[in-house]
């Protein structure tokens, strides 16, 4: 089974220790996905592509996050998994 690890600011994070936490929040699976990704340092362009998915839907997505963890953007996101 491959290990799955983000490096953000010089701080490691599992795919299991970010589901842990951004669980907590009630996202859906598709959230939690985007979430993921973003954390991990990905332009929400790449994300679209990735996904097959339009940016626009890419933000919305982020915009529903954001209220779900109550932080303003993805900063305050990003620092939730620090």
């Amino acid at each position: 089974m491959k290990k799955w690890i983000l490096k953000m600011n010089d701080h490691d994070i599992s795919k299991e220790r970010y589901l842990q936490i951004a669980g907590k929040f009630g996202l859906t699976r598709r959230e939690l996905e985007l979430g993921y990704l973003k954390v991990s340092g990905l332009t929400n362009r790449r994300i679209a592509y990735m996904l097959g998915i339009s940016e626009q839907t890419v933000k919305n997505h982020f915009r529903s996050i954001y209220e779900k963890a109550w932080v303003p953007g993805r900063k305050e996101f990003t620092e939730l998994f620090l």
